[in-house]
C-alpha cells in the first residue's frame, strides 16, 4: 500500500471516530441511502469464481448492527414517500436491498435482519430462480475461472486466457456479450461458452426458492423484480426489455399473491444500464419505484423510476466512509 493511501486511510478513520462527519450529516440537506447487497456467506472465497458477488457474514452483520443503533433503518416504500414529497424521514435514513434472489439471503441475511429489527427489499430475479440455476454471469465467471484452456474463440475473436491479466480482459468481454443476450438466446450462449471452455455447467442450489420467498415476505420485507434473465435492459430491444420486465412482475405476483411496487435495473456489464425508453417501460408495466447502480443520496424531488444506491463494502470503516459521505452529497472514494 502507498504512502498516500495509507494517509488517506488514516484520515478516513481520524474523521469517522472523531464523529466529524456524523456532525456535518446533521446539518446537510434531507437525504437517505439505499444500500445495496447481493450475496452473503461465511466465506466470499468459497463463492468468488462462481457467485462473485458475496461479502462475509460477519461483515454483514456489523453493517446491520451500526444502521439499528447509529442510523435509522427505513423501507424502500419510505424512501419512496420521502423523495415524492409525502413525508418526512429521520437523519441518517438507511434502507438495505439485495439484488438477484440467491438462497443465502433467506439463510443468512434473513437471521441478522431479524435479530435487528431492520427491514429490506429483495429484487428477484425469476428465470433464475425457476429454472433453479445460477444467473447467467455467475455460469460465466465459474466457466472462465474452471477452464484448463489458454485460449476462448467467441464470433471469431480470439481472446488470451493464459494469465490471470488476460483472462480477468476475456471475462470482461464476454459479461459484455452476454449482458446483451435475453431469454433462451442468452442461456443458448452461455451452454456454448461452458462447452468451449470445457467445463461442466455450475452446480444448481444457489437461488433461492418461492417458499424462501414467501417467508421473507411474511417476515415482513419487501420483494420487488429484478428482471428475468439479468440482461442490461438498455442494450437489448424495446420489445426484450419489456418482457423482462413485464414478465418478472407477473411471475413474482402469481407466486406471492401480491402486486410487485419496485424494481432493480441490472447492470451486469456496459454502460449504461438504464434509459429514458426504459423508464417508460417500467412506468407502465405498473411499478412504483426503480432502483439502479449509480451511486448518490435520495433526496425530496428525485425521480421514482431512477433511485441511486450504493455498494455495501465489506470493510466496515470504508462502508461508514461510502454512507457519511452519500449523505453529504460527496462523490465516493
Amino acid at each position: 500500500m502507498s504512502l498516500q493511501r495509507t494517509g488517506k486511510q488514516l484520515l478516513k478513520r481520524v474523521l469517522i471516530s472523531s464523529g466529524g462527519l456524523t456532525a456535518a450529516t446533521r446539518v446537510a440537506s434531507p437525504a437517505a441511502v439505499v444500500l445495496m447487497y447481493h450475496s452473503i456467506t461465511e466465506d466470499p472465497a468459497l463463492t468468488e469464481w462462481s457467485i462473485g458477488v458475496s461479502q462475509p457474514r460477519a461483515a454483514f452483520e456489523a453493517h446491520i448492527r451500526a444502521i439499528a443503533r447509529r442510523f435509522n433503518p427505513v423501507s424502500i416504500d419510505d424512501v419512496c414517500d420521502f423523495a415524492s414529497g409525502r413525508r418526512q424521514l429521520p437523519k441518517k435514513s438507511v434502507a438495505v436491498t439485495f439484488d438477484d434472489g440467491f438462497a443465502d439471503n433467506h439463510d443468512v441475511a434473513l437471521p441478522i435482519l431479524t435479530r435487528y429489527s431492520v427491514p429490506a427489499t429483495f429484487y428477484l430475479l425469476t428465470g433464475a430462480m425457476e429454472r433453479g440455476k445460477p444467473p447467467w454471469y455467475c455460469r460465466i465467471r465459474f466457466a472462465f475461472g474452471m477452464t484448463r484452456l489458454l485460449q476462448w474463440t467467441e464470433s471469431g475473436v480470439v481472446y488470451d486466457i493464459a494469465t490471470d491479466t488476460s483472462r480477468a480482459a476475456a471475462l470482461n468481454a464476454a459479461f459484455g456479450i452476454g449482458a446483451s443476450k435475453t431469454g433462451e438466446v442468452q442461456d443458448t450462449w452461455v451452454r456454448q461458452v461452458e462447452t468451449a471452455l470445457e467445463v461442466e455447467p455450475l452446480t444448481p442450489g444457489f437461488m433461492m426458492t418461492w417458499e424462501q420467498a414467501q417467508s421473507l415476505k411474511r417476515a415482513g420485507h419487501t420483494i420487488g423484480a429484478h428482471t428475468v434473465s439479468h440482461p442490461n435492459l438498455a442494450h437489448v430491444s424495446a420489445a426484450e426489455a419489456r418482457s423482462e420486465i413485464r414478465d418478472s412482475k407477473i411471475a413474482i405476483e402469481k407466486e406471492l399473491g401480491e402486486p410487485v411496487q419496485h424494481f432493480s435495473y441490472p447492470h451486469p456489464a456496459l454502460n449504461p444500464e438504464w434509459t429514458p425508453a426504459t423508464i417508460e417501460i417500467t412506468r407502465a408495466a405498473g411499478f412504483r419505484s426503480a432502483v439502479v447502480t449509480s451511486s448518490g443520496p435520495v433526496r425530496p424531488g428525485d425521480s421514482l423510476l431512477e433511485l441511486r444506491r450504493i455498494y455495501g463494502a465489506s470493510d466496515f470503516d470504508q462502508w461508514l466512509w461510502n454512507l457519511e459521505c452519500t449523505f453529504l452529497g460527496r462523490a465516493i472514494r
